[in-house]
């Protein structure tokens, strides 16, 4: 019996001296001496003026980054966390960009282990989240983010859109939407749009908007896709998106796009948060990355994109008076369809 107890209580120590331990354990914080300090500083500003889609607004930034180093004004920063908020500061003091930052990690970026795990892309339906019939059987599409594209999305997609094809109207929800999707954002209108630049010949395909480089060059290309899974909703019956100031990313780019395209969608709501760039981030030390806004959006048609100024709605409204409004709209535009708005959704039909 006594060795039982023995054993007993030296467990609940071990138990009692581990959970204090995990409890008091500081987070981990790479320190940084002076001279790792500066070559951050110097390599980032490098990585500006050689990579930021923005020469001459990048060179500008870096400039500013080595005269607040040259002046002393890092020494106080001893740590990754504390220097990554102050150099995001000063750059967004110079270079306004959502992609150009320096972060701070909390767990070593050399150690695959450490690494978070990230959730499974199909915990919320990859952003599809709700569809239902409105009044007058207005269809409604709910997306909360666009994600990658791979064979369990695209089916997701097309059981998705599939759900509003009878609809004679239908309203897309990405209010609060964001995410890097852009492929997705292309299938999704794919349901959407048809060739409508000549009744004769007719591209299966259309050509949405690009990312393109300092140099102008295309580094990736987004086009709809004729091979769908599901019936599409169609290129003709009355279509509204809405959108507000948390609206962003793929998002932005889902709305402006249909919304340059011959006036596909009526966009309602507040203008979005002006994200059209994507980044590139790189390690710089054991808890830094730099990121840095590498690429930029051109649609199509205008040659343009939202950055900074975000989507401007064709109906402007409080974010949540932006569904009450698309149905105003929705209803008189389902009245007066012509008969041959039917067979014009037939032809866009697969």
């Amino acid at each position: 019996m006594g060795r039982q107890r023995w054993i007993a209580a030296a467990l609940l120590l071990l138990m009692t001296g581990a959970g204090a331990q995990t409890a008091t354990a500081p987070a981990l914080d790479e320190a940084l001496d002076a001279p790792t300090r500066a070559h951050i500083i110097n390599e980032y500003a490098r990585r500006l003026t050689e990579q930021h889609v923005d020469g001459p607004r990048a060179k500008a930034a870096a400039d500013d980054l080595r005269k607040h180093l040259a002046r002393g004004e890092y020494d106080e920063q001893l740590t990754a966390r504390s220097l990554a908020a102050r150099v995001t500061r000063d750059l967004a003091a110079v270079a306004p960009d959502r992609h150009t930052y320096l972060e701070w990690v909390p767990y070593d970026l050399g150690d695959e282990r450490q690494r978070p795990v990230p959730p499974a892309q199909s915990a919320d339906n990859f952003g599809l989240r709700r569809f239902e019939t409105l009044a007058d059987n207005v269809g409604y599409l709910k997306i909360t983010r666009f994600g990658p594209l791979d064979r369990a999305s695209i089916e997701a997609a097309g059981r998705f859109m599939a759900q509003a094809a009878d609809c004679p109207a239908l309203i897309i929800d990405v209010r609060d939407a964001g995410g890097d999707g852009q492929a997705m954002a292309a299938l999704l209108s794919s349901y959407l749009l048809v060739d409508q630049r000549s009744y004769i010949f007719r591209d299966k395909q259309l050509h949405l908007h690009d990312q393109i480089d300092r140099e102008g060059h295309v580094t990736a290309e987004y086009w709809t896709t004729s091979d769908l899974a599901g019936k599409r909703f169609g290129g003709y019956k009355p279509l509204y998106v809405l959108v507000n100031e948390k609206t962003n990313g793929a998002a932005e780019g889902f709305a402006y796009d249909l919304q340059q395209y011959v006036k596909r969608a009526v966009v309602v709501g507040a203008p979005t948060l002006g994200d059209a760039r994507v980044g590139l981030k790189q390690r710089i030390s054991r808890q830094l990355q730099t990121s840095i806004a590498v690429t930029r959006a051109s649609n199509v048609i205008t040659r343009a994109n939202w950055e900074s100024m975000g989507v401007q709605p064709d109906r402007m409204t409080t974010s949540g008076a932006a569904l009450d409004t698309a149905l105003q709209l929705a209803r008189p535009a389902i009245l007066v369809q012509p008969a041959t708005g039917k067979a014009r959704a037939a032809q866009s039909a697969p």
